[in-house]
């Protein structure tokens, strides 16, 4: 659960850093595509840590799915915030 939680940090400081890149000005034809991408990292930061809190909560029934769950978020919310800006 530690390497878990140093991972929802981490990626809460990468979800951070997007975000400022992203409402820096920029020519007016991607602001919407910024916009939809930072809301899409977004949601899957918001995906991951809804499963890991989950998990910390102790829940017993269906754990393997949860883990399960939990690393395929992870591997979405890595894809979305390392694309280029």
């Amino acid at each position: 659960m530690n390497k878990t939680a140093s991972l929802l940090r981490e990626g809460k400081g990468k979800l951070d850093r997007l975000s400022t890149v992203l409402r820096s000005p920029a020519p007016e034809g991607t602001v919407l595509a910024r916009r939809r991408r930072l809301l899409k990292a977004q949601t899957h930061y918001a995906d991951v840590n809804r499963y890991f809190e989950q998990l910390r909560a102790g829940a017993t029934e269906g754990i393997a799915d949860l883990k399960v769950a939990l690393e395929k978020a992870w591997d979405s919310f890595q894809s979305e915030v390392t694309e280029k800006a």
